[in-house]
């Protein structure tokens, strides 16, 4: 129950403040803030989500795995709340600081990142929001490239990549085959696609 979940998030929110285990903080704030937008209280879990960032960099293991978490949800949440000039004044400073988390963390595993590219899809909307398509659809051609590039990883977990590159078809403009005169490029995304689901064991073309 999520009645359940707030307590027990809360108790170790308390906990780490107390005793000023940043990283039980962080990770504890961001439990509260997913509890709250679940619940329609966006501007709570949003201040949530802050105090999480917050504290993400103070953790006691200097592990940056916390911070990129927490601005991962921070971003979401704020771009979730609606397109405002307001809310991306917010967004703005906050992607190049999680493009730099997420490449650490590509290089802290040795091979190309979900978060690098989850990244790379901020920035993107990021552009779209602000009313540049063209540079939006830059960042995706960055995202097609890195893949390409880094096929066995991507493959590994390929799962994961599709479920991401399935987010940038619903969440990007550019990529509506609608409406977007990116043509080329929703093609080359339909593409990496049907890569992703072969790498799952499932086969688009039959």
């Amino acid at each position: 129950r999520k009645s359940d979940a707030w307590t027990a998030y809360q108790a170790a929110r308390d906990v780490g403040e107390k005793h000023g285990f940043f990283s039980l903080e962080s990770r504890a704030c961001k439990g509260l803030g997913e509890v709250a937008t679940e619940e329609g209280r966006i501007e709570e879990g949003l201040d949530l989500y802050r105090n999480a960032l917050a504290a993400a960099p103070l953790n006691e293991s200097n592990d940056s795995a916390y911070e990129l978490s927490a601005l991962e949800a921070l971003i979401e949440a704020l771009f979730h709340s609606g397109v405002s000039e307001i809310t991306m004044e917010e967004v703005a400073p906050l992607v190049p600081r999680y493009r730099e988390a997420a490449a650490a963390e590509s290089v802290r595993q040795g091979h190309l990142s979900v978060e690098e590219l989850r990244s790379l899809l901020s920035s993107a909307r990021l552009h779209e929001a602000r009313g540049k398509p063209q540079e939006a659809a830059a960042e995706v051609r960055v995202m097609l490239d890195l893949m390409r590039k880094n096929r066995t990883a991507v493959l590994d977990m390929a799962a994961a990549f599709e479920e991401m590159m399935g987010h940038a078809v619903c969440r990007l403009k550019i990529l509506d085959r609608r409406s977007s005169g990116e043509v080329a490029l929703i093609q080359a995304v339909s593409a990496e696609l049907d890569i992703l689901k072969v790498g799952k064991g499932e086969f688009p073309f039959i």
